[in-house]
């Protein structure tokens, strides 16, 4: 079952997903970020365990930070009248799975969810997912593998590197 979580709903003590940054965000930031309608945050709960979270927020893929090659590419199936110096996306703020549940496909269910959401009934008017993915083997292989791509050549030997999957591939 996904649940929204709000600013003052329980959070499952017991989760843990191996990354601080991750668990701080989970217990305690997405509170903040929920009040200040930063980003929203579900959680996947099942038995009363929390196997995954995530938050949202709306965002941009924007051509100033793009190269020519790459923003041409992302527009090479937008109609010319339509392509605005910047692109309508939601951007996956957080997304931790429980330590117990890592590797079983849960993450990628999440992805496969986010892409169904934002494309079944168009609700926001969205073209884009984007991530700030934890520039790491794992992290990064992960998002390749659920058919995100770098969104910039200058992000590689950065701490995270922005991803983007286009839904009108779905």
């Amino acid at each position: 079952m996904l649940v929204r979580l709000g600013i003052d709903d329980e959070r499952d003590a017991a989760f843990d997903c191996g990354d601080s940054d991750l668990n701080e965000f989970f217990f305690t930031d997405s509170r903040l970020a929920c009040k200040e309608l930063v980003s929203v945050t579900y959680a996947w709960i099942e038995s009363g365990k929390t196997l995954a979270f995530f938050s949202v927020s709306n965002d941009a893929v924007k051509r100033e930070l793009m190269s020519k090659s790459v923003f041409k590419r992302l527009c090479k199936r937008i109609s010319r009248g339509k392509r605005y110096s910047t692109l309508p996306a939601v951007k996956i703020g957080r997304l931790g799975t429980s330590i117990d549940h890592q590797s079983n496909g849960v993450g990628t269910e999440i992805i496969n969810f986010i892409k169904y959401w934002f494309t079944e009934g168009n609700k926001t008017g969205c073209r884009f997912i984007i991530v700030d993915a934890y520039n790491n083997e794992r992290t990064i292989n992960f998002y390749l593998k659920n058919d995100f791509s770098f969104l910039l050549e200058s992000d590689e030997s950065e701490k995270t590197r922005l991803m983007f999957f286009d839904l009108m591939t779905i």
